[in-house]
């Protein structure tokens, strides 16, 4: 009924030791990475040199089938610790797993969760992090959808110490199954981690709040012209936002995130397939490479294979 779960406490295949070299830390980080032949690409790398450099220390987590000498060789220099775990409960079992290897979470002042579904940071990540009002938050995402309900995306999550000490926190991650049924994890784990946190009277906060964004993005199409190819497809996206329904906001307003919000990431289904069709996809490079000193050689490279 749910796909395969397991019974286990964890799926964890084999630990390796990290160089650690931020061992004193109060930022942690669990960082997931899949790739079907275990390549660490230079895009993740780039990723775990900003959470080093915003002074994280990172537990990372594998669910590849395969985890070479090269790949571990990569991460090494910035991790505590590199998990390699079997594929089960996609990236919520392998956050469980890293959360459970953090012995301290009550002295942590911050704790982020992210995986490898993103391309960027386009950003100094220790600037995007220096956005938070940390007065009045208790945790915080990039993005909000209310597909499913309202949650934060959880492609990158930061917990506050309010958050981390809380029952709430604690017997989400302990009560977790390891299911292998995509919709049940969505709605079982990526959006009722939201709601179970807001339930417990925490407070929420986003980069790029979903309404602020649509209104926007709303803005332009109305004044958008129609492109000369594409014409069908164009007007079929334009009635998609314009009315009002619920779409995915890193997906159908992926250029308004980077271009009004200073969005760090953009989502990496978008380039390789492009799943709900999204018109004008082929710009990301412009917009990117006139608003960041990103590297965008690392995002094509990893494209090309």
């Amino acid at each position: 009924m749910f796909g395969k779960f397991g019974r286990r406490g964890n799926y964890v295949r084999e630990r390796i030791g990290g160089d650690d070299p931020l061992r004193d830390a109060l930022h942690a980080a669990v960082f997931v990475h899949f790739d079907k032949a275990g390549i660490v690409h230079d895009y993740v790398v780039h990723q775990l040199c900003e959470l080093v450099g915003a002074g994280y220390r990172v537990t990372f987590v594998s669910n590849a089938p395969y985890l070479p000498a090269e790949s571990r060789a990569r991460v090494q220099p910035f991790c505590k610790e590199l998990i390699w775990r079997f594929n089960i409960g996609y990236d919520f079992g392998a956050y469980r797993d890293g959360i459970a290897s953090i012995p301290d979470l009550d002295r942590l002042d911050s704790l982020i969760l992210m995986n490898d579904s993103v391309y960027g940071p386009f950003w100094n990540l220790r600037d995007t992090l220096a956005k938070i009002d940390i007065a009045t938050t208790d945790f915080w995402g990039i993005a909000d959808s209310f597909e499913n309900r309202y949650h934060i995306q959880t492609f990158f999550m930061v917990f506050m110490p309010n958050a981390l000490r809380s029952t709430a926190f604690r017997h989400f991650w302990r009560r977790l199954l390891y299911i292998n049924h995509r919709m049940w994890v969505i709605r079982n784990a990526e959006v009722k981690l939201t709601q179970v946190l807001q339930d417990a009277q925490l407070k929420v906060g986003v980069l790029a709040p979903y309404g602020a964004v649509a209104e926007i993005a709303q803005a332009r199409l109305a004044h958008q012209a129609t492109p000369d190819v594409g014409h069908a497809a164009f007007e079929r996206f334009r009635a998609q936002i314009m009315k009002d329904g619920v779409v995915n906001p890193t997906q159908f307003f992926w250029d308004v995130l980077i271009t009004d919000y200073a969005c760090p990431f953009i989502k990496r289904d978008l380039l390789t397939s492009n799943p709900n069709g999204v018109p004008g996809t082929s710009r990301w490079q412009e917009l990117i490479s006139e608003r960041s000193s990103y590297d965008v050689s690392m995002i094509s490279r990893h494209l090309a294979r």
